[in-house]
């Protein structure tokens, strides 16, 4: 479980709230515990590591998104209708996507994320269907806190990476 101001939690909440124009779907993070009611959107970050160094507060993130609806009441065209629309709210504006992240989080700076894989349609041993993403994200927990976040990723300044290292 994850703590408020971890970057995996930030990184839950900011992705959640890409999908609130999805209509008609429940959005649950991993802190949510209880049942979770069909349609429903779960949303899991994990750090994957740390980049440029140890301790440096760079991270790599998985963040899964995954959709889940009944077989009773959702036919296989309406459960991918819906699975498009949650797709195309993660690219709703002419912006990429870690913009998008950036622009509904104030905790967390984004300097790269992209949609790294995607799983099928299935139908479950509970008579659900169920289709998920991946999104790959590098992130740094507080935009002000460490001075590395503060460097420049570009090939302009690569001289900074010599003080961290």
């Amino acid at each position: 479980m994850s703590i408020p101001n971890s970057p995996d939690y930030q990184l839950e909440q900011s992705v959640a709230s890409l999908f609130s124009a999805v209509t008609g779907v429940n959005v649950y993070t991993t802190r949510r515990t209880g049942a979770r009611l069909f349609p429903y959107i779960t949303i899991s970050a994990r750090p994957a590591g740390q980049l440029v160094t140890p301790y440096s507060g760079v991270y790599r993130m998985e963040v899964a998104v995954d959709y889940s609806d009944t077989t009773a009441k959702t036919s296989s065209s309406t459960f991918d209708e819906t699975y498009l629309d949650i797709f195309a709210s993660l690219y709703g504006t002419q912006n990429d996507l870690a913009f998008e992240i950036q622009d509904s989080s104030v905790d967390l700076k984004v300097y790269m994320a992209r949609i790294s894989s995607q799983t099928p349609t299935i139908q479950a041993t509970k008579s659900a269907w169920k289709r998920g993403l991946v999104i790959s994200a590098i992130v740094t927990p507080d935009p002000t806190g460490d001075g590395v976040s503060e460097l420049d990723f570009s090939e302009y300044l690569n001289s900074q990476y010599l003080a961290v290292i």
